[in-house]
Order: structure tokens, then sequence, then C-alpha cells
């Protein structure tokens, strides 16, 4: 899979390409349909198959700045599920083989349909695939209609996926995003195809964990707003295997000063290798409770042993969430 974060470092090849033009925030089922239908066309037509993505991601860019918040985090930027680098690892897994990380700019928000036509030309696209709700340009003001007429145009084929339901709820990373704030995890998987999980490499830390007895591999994530917050029991893949954990997601307010994005910390259960630099996939299964800050250290150690029990628990069941 090759990654372009510049069109000038695209120049070509010998085969035209199939497009979906997405945010794919989650890649959840609508998403899966909208890559599927585009990847059917380059099979037909003998065609690369691309995805282009935008960062930041539109409504991160143009909500910078606002007060109004969002329903789900309270937050005028929508929590995002997936950093480039889950994407990417989305993607390759789909057999996708090139993607288009376009640096979203007001320049290129306010590209015309024509305008935004003509770079697909330019990038040797044949055939679009966007999912129902897709717009661009100029404040959002275009949308399917306009796309179609302008890829007809130029002699491109454009196709938009309808609405995908799933017991008559539409699916979209709105709606995902709202279960994954309230620890919904299950019908988040549903929706999605498989578990919620964010992968990252791991970071130093200030030992903290290991001090007081809950050794913690650490994630930094570079979310403007993450949809995580608080402790919940997790599964962690890492090089050595599979194990169970518990993990906090937060701004460790009772040992740290409160910084400007989350950290994932886990605590894996019964291993003590060294994961520093490595990649570790941290899957969410339960949550046990919202971050809150303790009067002291000792409360704070006393709250870990349970809910590290508390994991425990969770985990060796095989029931949906428990209140």
């Amino acid at each position: 899979m090759r990654l372009y974060r510049w069109l000038s470092d695209f120049h070509g090849s010998e085969r035209k390409i199939a497009l979906a033009i997405g945010n794919f925030d989650g890649f959840h089922v609508g998403h899966q349909a909208v890559i599927a239908q585009m990847q059917a066309k380059a099979h037909e037509r003998d065609l690369l198959s691309a995805v282009m993505i935008f960062e930041p991601q539109p409504l991160e860019f143009f909500g910078r700045g606002k007060t109004v918040g969002d329903s789900a985090t309270g937050s005028s930027v929508p929590a995002r599920l997936f950093t480039i680098r889950d994407k990417l690892r989305i993607f390759r897994a789909a057999g996708i083989d090139i993607v288009f990380c376009m640096t979203f700019t007001r320049k290129f928000a306010a590209l015309s349909d024509v305008e935004f036509v003509a770079m697909l030309e330019r990038m040797q696209v044949k055939s679009v695939t966007v999912g129902s709700d897709f717009s661009f340009g100029r404040g959002g003001a275009y949308h399917i209609a306009e796309l179609q007429a302008a890829c007809a145009a130029r002699d491109i084929e454009c196709s938009a996926i309808g609405k995908v339901e799933e017991e008559g709820v539409r699916i979209s990373s709105t709606m995902l995003r709202s279960l994954i704030v309230k620890g919904d995890f299950s019908t988040a998987a549903k929706f999605m195809g498989r578990p919620y999980s964010i992968a990252g490499r791991v970071v130093h830390g200030n030992a903290i964990g290991r001090t007081i007895g809950f050794p913690t591999a650490n994630i930094n994530l570079n979310r403007l707003v993450c949809p995580l917050s608080g402790v919940y029991a997790v599964k962690v893949a890492c090089r050595y295997g599979h194990f169970d954990g518990v993990a906090n997601v937060g701004h460790r307010p009772t040992i740290t000063i409160p910084t400007l994005h989350s950290l994932l910390e886990v605590n894996i259960f019964n291993f003590d290798a060294d994961l520093y630099g490595q990649e570790i996939e941290v899957t969410f299964v339960h949550k046990i409770r919202d971050e809150v800050k303790f009067a002291n250290l000792d409360a704070l150690i006393a709250q870990i042993s349970a809910d590290k029990e508390r994991a425990q628990y969770l985990l060796s069941l095989d029931t949906p969430d428990l209140p």
C-alpha cells in the first residue's frame, strides 16, 4: 500500500484509479460498504483501489476555537475514533492499493465542484464512490448531485452508497462515537464488525505506576478530543501474545498536571516484559468507572486495586457489560 501526503508526490501509475472518499472515522459497516463497492468497481475495470482521507478531519478543522459543544463530548470538535495510524492499519488489511491523505486547509475546503473533480482527473481517477451524506467544497455546499454532474463531464463514473441501517438505525460515525463515549462496546462492535481498539507505540511515562505496584504501558493519544475517559477492562495484543488488563484513559488528575492530550495507561495482568518502543493494540471490553481525582496517593492505590479486581471479574464473563 502506498501513502501520499502530497499530490505533488504522486506522479501517476500504469493503471487508472477507483477512489473512495471520506473520513472513515471508526470504519463502521457503512464505511465498509463504500470500500466494498469501490473495490468491486476496481475489479470490474482493472483499476487500482484507492482511498482519499483528510487531516485534520474537516469538523476538526472548522471546530477549532468555537465554544458550542458537541452532544457526545461537550467539545466543539467531535471526538476522534481513529487516528491516521488506525486508518492506515485498517486500509492495509482491506487490501487498498493507495491512500491519499489530503491536508485539509481553507484553500482545499473552498474548491468548487468543477475544481474538485479536475483534481480527481489529474489523479487518474476513473471511478468515485462516496457515502450518501457526502458533501464538499465551499462550506459543504456541494453534494452527490453536483459531484456526479461534474464527474460525468470528465468521463468519471460516480456512485453513492445508500444509508446503511442496523435494526432500523442508520449507522454513522456520530452514532458510533456516542456508543463508545457511553462505554457500550458490545453495540459498537456490532456496528463496526469488530471490537473497538486503539493501537499505538508504548512510550516512557513517569514510572509512578511501577513504584505503587501497578506498572503500565503508556500510549499517547494524539487526538484533539478522545471519545474515551475513565477506567476500562481491556484485552491487550502485543508481540508476546494476548493478555487481559485494566486501562485508564485521561489526564491523571491525581498525580500530574492535566495535559492537552489524553494518555492511555494499561496495566497488563501477569505480564512483566519490556514493551517500550513497541506497538500494542488495546481492545476495550467494559467500562468500569469515570476518571476522578483522589485526595491522596493511598486512595488512588486502593481504587486501582478495586478496579483491577473488577476488570478481572468482568473479563472472566461471557455476558455483556454489567452496571
